[in-house]
């Protein structure tokens, strides 16, 4: 049975390929470096260079591959409007194109669509929103589909730990917005590619709207001095008011284009990052898709490290 990604090359997209690959589909994927996904999975995909509002290109993707599933996963935490990567384009407008072809093409046997937890229409945050009119789109589409609203995603490609890695060895201090109290429950990125592929064949899992978590809630200081024992390093956290933070990244916002961080991330952290605060979606998403309980936090925090280490060349401990 053939498959058809986006974002087949991002932290997750490489993982739900593996397991896909494992359970012996065709995967297909759209991409926009037809170098960078030769050099993950060399000759394993078919490869569609296009951009997602390119309705004619997606229509010759689709008539040219024959998906039977359709996988999307594009998404961006950080606006770029010089280079027009914005939450509505991203988010929204390539939903929407996409899913237009998806219905016009027909043969779509089931859609399994990637947003995020926090998603809400009452979220003050874009990102939220856009992600929530993207899910809108869907099911207004007709097409079959499954939902899925991860918390913060744990494995060695977690760009926090780049982020975190670069700036603290230049300059060992963090600002912990809303004084670091603001909360995450880690899932595995190895459950999340397992809950994909699973929604692909579970027929209960049809139309509904999955959250997936690991076993812990963590607010965001504990996971930062839980990175940061890990690698042996000693950076000072320095809680500050969410409100300064947002003004903070107003003014980054009008200074550099993607900024290092923005106001609407402020905005994300409207409430808590983890499941069960929305009662008309699936809070057990890893153990009603994947059929076990999700890998502990701190497994799961040792493995990403682990990789971390030698994606970077074996100095996470110095």
């Amino acid at each position: 049975m053939r498959v058809l990604l986006t974002g087949a090359t991002g932290f997750v997209g490489r993982y739900i390929v593996k397991e896909l690959l494992e359970r012996g589909y065709q995967v297909g994927a759209t991409v926009r470096s037809l170098s960078k996904a030769e050099r993950l999975f060399g000759k394993s995909l078919s490869y569609f260079p296009v951009e997602l509002d390119d309705k004619r290109g997606l229509l010759e993707v689709f008539k040219e591959f024959s998906p039977k599933f359709l996988i999307h996963l594009i998404g961006i935490l950080v606006q770029d409007r010089r280079s027009g990567e914005t939450f509505m384009r991203v988010h929204y407008l390539f939903s929407r194109t996409l899913y237009e072809v998806a219905r016009e093409c027909g043969g779509i046997e089931k859609v399994i669509h990637m947003s995020a937890l926090g998603t809400h229409q009452d979220a003050p945050s874009l990102y939220h929103r856009t992600k929530y009119m993207a899910e809108q789109e869907l099911k207004r589409s007709g097409l079959k589909y499954t939902i899925i609203r991860p918390s913060i995603i744990l494995g060695p490609e977690q760009r926090l730990f780049f982020d975190m890695w670069r700036i603290t060895k230049l300059l060992p201090m963090v600002a912990l917005p809303g004084f670091g109290n603001y909360l995450f429950q880690p899932v595995d990125v190895r459950d999340v590619a397992c809950a994909f592929v699973k929604a692909l064949e579970l027929p209960k899992s049809d139309f509904k709207t999955y959250e997936l978590c690991g076993d812990s809630r963590v607010s965001f200081k504990s996971l930062l001095e839980d990175i940061f024992k890990a690698w042996n390093r000693k950076v000072l956290l320095l809680p500050f008011p969410k409100v300064g933070m947002y003004l903070s990244g107003m003014l980054l916002e009008r200074l550099i284009q993607p900024p290092p961080f923005s106001s609407d991330q402020m905005l994300m952290m409207w409430r808590d990052n983890v499941c069960g605060l929305d009662k008309d979606v699936e809070s057990r998403g890893v153990l009603e898709l994947c059929g076990r309980d999700a890998i502990s936090y701190k497994e799961s925090l040792r493995w990403s490290l682990e990789g971390f280490k030698s994606l970077i060349g074996g100095k996470a401990n110095a």
